[in-house]
């Protein structure tokens, strides 16, 4: 009984996150700092959450992400599994966008090698 219970707030839950997305309430950017910015003073990576398989997953990911100082926009993909992360690296590197999504959401992140600091 109990893992049905379970099973079915998690269903319940998904459609939730399907319908906000659908009316494009999730459109929104999860992010601080909504300041504009002199051209080129941001960077994109794209970090590789491998376990990232849901709407859901997609959500925690954006918030967590969004949270870091300097990210000014989240974009997630379940089915690529990957969050493209727009930043400003005077205020923030990927590394510490990884760490924060792992942080709050458990889920492991891989910076590309070509993101990372050298």
């Amino acid at each position: 009984m109990k893992k049905m219970k379970v099973r079915t707030i998690g269903v319940a839950a998904a459609v939730f996150v399907m319908a906000l997305a659908s009316t494009g309430l999730l459109t929104t950017t999860y992010a601080q700092n909504q300041q504009p910015q002199k051209p080129n003073s941001t960077r994109l990576v794209t970090l590789k959450v491998p376990d990232m398989d849901c709407a859901g997953c997609e959500v925690g990911i954006k918030i967590a992400a969004g949270k870091v100082n300097g990210v000014k926009d989240v974009k997630t993909n379940s089915e690529t599994r990957t969050a493209a992360v727009t930043f400003d690296p005077s205020k923030t590197n990927p590394e510490a966008i990884a760490s924060a999504i792992t942080k709050s959401t458990g889920f492991k992140v891989e910076v590309p090698k070509t993101a990372k600091k050298g």
